[in-house]
């Protein structure tokens, strides 16, 4: 996974690690993090085309977490729903809240409290989140994502708000 990533046009080379846990066993729980190359933004139906063409797209056991991004761009409110449009791309993000969140009494999710900066006029440095749709095991995290990335009406990927950065004045 690390070279398919490495042969990614829009990745940083330099930037790939990979981190996996000691001792858990046949397979063993590792994060791969990876930065664009100055000047670009990871295009995430190509890499997860690429992925499909490696044995992660066949009868593989190896699964996904998840896939999190940090992503820089506009964020706008559209009707109810917010959208981060990625920097000099194309890309765009529904943000969402994670639906399995349950902040303590007292306390915001980091969607709710993106919602109540955005609400108050702050300006969004970057959103950080992880990706709907990337977990479970590869050949069937892979397929699904083809079948959305065909569909006949696309729909922007769900970005499940972990953290974001307001721009300072």
């Amino acid at each position: 996974m690390r070279d398919t990533i490495a042969r990614q046009s829009d990745v940083d080379k330099n930037s790939i690690k990979y981190d996996v846990e000691p001792g858990t066993g046949d397979y063993r729980h590792g994060t791969i993090a990876f930065a664009a190359a100055k000047g670009k933004s990871i295009d995430l139906e190509k890499l997860q085309k690429s992925l499909k063409a490696t044995r992660l797209g066949k009868g593989t056991r190896s699964s996904v977490l998840y896939l999190e991004v940090t992503a820089e761009g506009d964020v706008a409110v559209n009707n109810k729903d917010i959208v981060l449009k990625v920097s000099g791309t194309t890309q765009e993000f529904k943000l969402v809240d994670d639906p399995k969140a349950k902040p303590k009494e007292g306390t915001s999710t980091p969607y709710q409290r993106l919602r109540a900066a955005l609400d108050k006029g702050a300006k969004i440095a970057h959103v950080t989140g992880r990706v709907q749709a990337w977990n479970g095991v590869w050949p069937k995290v892979l397929q699904e994502l083809e079948r959305e990335n065909e569909a006949k009406v696309p729909m922007p990927p769900l970005l499940i708000v972990t953290d974001f950065a307001t721009v300072s004045k």
